[in-house]
């Protein structure tokens, strides 16, 4: 007695196969290896806080810078400040003492 071969159910099998395959690798090429995989989102998403983080920072400087720029505008106590502490100047009569330790 021959045996029938059901060419029919043999290739929707290696057919299923396949396919499940194919899901397997695309979703795996996706996650890993893709251009907008998860480690490069990832990657992205850390770089993105470290650029916010000193975008802040440099944000607050830039207003502090401002404040100090208008005070050097507008405010002569606090020039003479400045110009006593950082330039070691001295108004005009005063006498400078300098004293040593022994």
């Amino acid at each position: 007695m021959k045996r029938k071969t059901n060419y029919k159910s043999t290739f929707l099998t290696i057919g299923k196969i396949a396919c499940a395959f194919l899901c397997i690798y695309l979703f795996l090429n996706i996650l890993f290896f893709d251009t907008y995989s998860v480690f490069n989102y990832m990657e992205s998403k850390e770089r993105l806080n470290k650029l916010s983080m000193s975008n802040d920072m440099i944000t607050n400087q830039n207003k502090q810078l401002e404040i100090e720029n208008d005070r050097l505008k507008n405010d002569p106590h606090f020039i003479e400040r400045i110009a006593r502490h950082q330039f070691s100047m001295i108004k005009e009569g005063e006498t400078v003492y300098i004293f040593r330790k022994n």
